[in-house]
């Protein structure tokens, strides 16, 4: 596996770990690479040929990618004749990789572009130091987030994940509501054993489908973190992995 390279990379067990399936953050990557602007690698007939691309639409309500066209009328055949197409980017440093039907030929404000459906999974493959972390159950990490709209007043959300580069929080949206690209200022974020940081947080992306409670997934990434409390959480992740190996396996998992 390269981290590094554009070539794609072959199904795995292995790339799980990176899948992500939530239509709320796959859309939110998918902006980025529209409004960044990154050329992407279009793979066709099996990763046998390739073209460069950018994104050039994100049609979230019909769920549709609008690519910008190859000139080059071999490549724009062989697109055409392929049932799945693979797209590879690189979006702040950090590989990302997806998987597209058909394409269709389309006109984008008088642009030649090729028109696909939204992939059901992205591989987003951080480097190691990104992996996420779940805190347990038992002592959960907590994060006090001012309330939008409401100044002064904070809510104190549970952190379902965390890594070096941002957190997942659980909310509910009735008493929370957090749009994509929302920037948190002044949270605090209590990592227990550890002590609290405070921290700047913007919004990726909010699960689309809720839980039977309500509440949602919310994905934000850190925003600026000091060095300091960049070093309390590496020290609150390598407690989190020290009990991890601690606790060791299962006995089910141990027995196999």
């Amino acid at each position: 596996m390269s981290l590094t390279t554009p070539f794609p990379e072959p199904d795995s067990p292995e790339l799980e770990r990176f899948a992500i399936y939530s239509r709320g953050e796959i859309t939110t990557f998918l902006r980025q690479l529209r409004d960044k602007q990154v050329l992407v690698t279009l793979y066709y007939d099996q990763a046998a040929g390739f073209t460069v691309s950018n994104v050039l639409d994100v049609n979230e309500g019909f769920e549709e990618l609008i690519l910008d066209r190859t000139s080059d009328a071999v490549a724009q055949k062989s697109i055409y004749a392929s049932k799945q197409l693979v797209v590879v980017a690189f979006l702040d440093n950090v590989k990302l990789q997806f998987s597209v039907g058909t394409a269709e030929a389309v006109e984008h404000h008088g642009r030649p572009a090729f028109r696909v459906r939204f992939p059901q999974q992205l591989l987003r493959m951080q480097r190691r130091s990104s992996h996420r972390r779940q805190p347990p159950a038992i002592r959960p990490a907590t994060c006090l987030v001012p309330s939008p709209g409401k100044k002064g007043q904070y809510e104190s959300v549970r952190v379902l994940d965390l890594s070096v580069g941002g957190l997942a929080l659980f909310v509910h949206p009735v008493q929370f509501a957090l749009p994509a690209d929302y920037t948190l200022e002044n949270c605090y974020l209590d990592l227990p054993d550890v002590g609290q940081i405070t921290v700047t947080l913007r919004v990726c992306y909010v699960d689309a489908e809720a839980a039977n409670d309500g509440v949602r997934r919310c994905g934000c990434e850190f925003v600026d973190l000091s060095e300091s409390a960049a070093r309390m959480l590496q020290r609150y992740m390598n407690k989190l992995d020290a009990a991890a190996r601690s606790n060791g396996p299962p006995p089910d998992a141990a027995a196999a």
